[in-house]
């Protein structure tokens, strides 16, 4: 009897053993897996290798294989795992180098070459840690984080439409590019904008992107819309309970992590979204490390100039206390690189001196410069008093 009894307990230790296996495996799989991208003909010609591809259909890729772009108005597009997508124009070559993309997104590793003409990527992905999207070209190399960004090798440009990049030079010089400021990739000095509109950038390349561009955000809009109640529902779950469980707390984080994904690119005109965003994103602020949060201010800044240039700023009480709770690690992040404070209308100048000491306070005084608001600064600070006599607090002194 007591033989029995000792191998049923054996026979339960063992069946534990493999469920705590299997459970190992099957996560260290779920997180590990290499994720299929593909490449599809558009239009006229291209090579996969040594293969005609056939048009609109998709073929898988694999680690150092060549595309090439055959005849005037050849196109081909790449469509990267994460759902980033990088399109070829007719006579352009490239080889892929990395692809890699985990279940859950939280690693992703793409890397090709750009062997001949050009190229048009925009990339969705909130990146960071050993995250990376790389375009090589010439012993160059474009590093880049939810970034649309353009290279023409024929006319020697990199031109940044959205967000900025990391452009490592041949003698491995880092230079920051930021939108709307193209470089030249012979001399690696920037281009003034007004001679790149007139005597660089293709027009009609940019035309057609942007409206390929403007469709596939609709598609990943579609797609986030049918997912919006479970997005509604993580950013209002309740984070504080695990602010003192390191391991709950990373488990959460990437959970989050993996959902933010796939609002990313998300504007301030898609309404519930972009709320949904923001709420998740300060969420994932007050889970981050120091490193990881000063990535994810940086990225709320580029929310923040969504808001000032669309001239909607309903959503400004949601994005401004992000910032607010973390004005120490501001003091990198200069407002000026990403508003046009010129833009900015007259109601809410208004808002901003009411908040100026606060603003400044947070951007170690690199935010505003009162004269450029060109406003009556005694007749608000006057009304800013008031108001705040009355017991109305400003944005950051709730």
């Amino acid at each position: 009897m007591t033989k029995i009894k000792n191998k049923f307990i054996i026979f339960i230790i063992l069946i534990i053993i493999w469920i705590i296996w299997f459970w190992i495996f099957s996560s260290f799989y779920n997180k590990n897996v290499d994720r299929d991208s593909y490449v599809i003909l558009l239009n006229w010609k291209a090579v996969l290798n040594n293969n005609i591809l056939s048009l609109d259909e998709k073929e898988k890729l694999s680690i150092w294989d060549t595309i090439r772009t055959i005849w005037e108005d050849a196109l081909a597009i790449l469509e990267w795992w994460d759902w980033s997508v990088t399109r070829l124009w007719w006579d352009t070559s490239i080889e892929i180098n990395e692809l890699f993309v985990s279940n859950d997104l939280w690693k992703l590793n793409i890397s090709f070459e750009l062997i001949n003409w050009k190229t048009w990527s925009n990339v969705i992905s909130f990146l960071w840690e050993d995250s990376y999207f790389k375009e090589y070209f010439r012993d160059s190399e474009a590093a880049v984080r939810w970034t649309i960004f353009n290279v023409d090798l024929d006319n020697d440009y990199l031109y940044v439409l959205d967000h900025k990049l990391n452009l490592k030079t041949d003698t491995w010089e880092v230079i920051v590019v930021d939108e709307q400021q193209p470089i030249n990739l012979k001399t690696f000095s920037f281009i003034e904008l007004a001679e790149f509109l007139n005597n660089f950038k293709d027009k009609a390349w940019e035309n057609l992107n942007n409206n390929f561009d403007s469709a596939f955000f609709d598609t990943l809009k579609s797609r986030a819309n049918e997912d919006l109640n479970n997005l509604i529902n993580l950013r209002n779950i309740d984070i504080n309970w695990v602010i003192n469980d390191s391991e709950a707390r990373e488990e959460l984080y990437n959970e989050l992590l993996t959902e933010y994904q796939k609002i990313n690119f998300i504007k301030v005109d898609d309404g519930e979204l972009f709320e949904a965003k923001l709420e998740i994103k300060e969420q994932l602020v007050k889970l981050a490390n120091a490193r990881e949060k000063a990535i994810l201010l940086e990225n709320t800044l580029y929310d923040f100039k969504d808001i000032i240039d669309s001239k909607d700023y309903s959503e400004l009480d949601k994005i401004l206390p992000i910032l607010s709770d973390n004005k120490d690690l501001l003091d990198s992040l200069n407002l000026k690189n990403h508003i046009n404070l010129d833009s900015i209308p007259d109601d809410l100048k208004e808002s901003f001196w009411e908040n100026f000491n606060q603003l400044k306070d947070m951007f170690w005084g690199s935010l505003i410069d009162v004269k450029s608001l060109d406003i009556d600064v005694k007749s608000i600070e006057e009304k800013a008093s008031q108001a705040l006599k009355d017991g109305l607090d400003s944005l950051f002194n709730k």
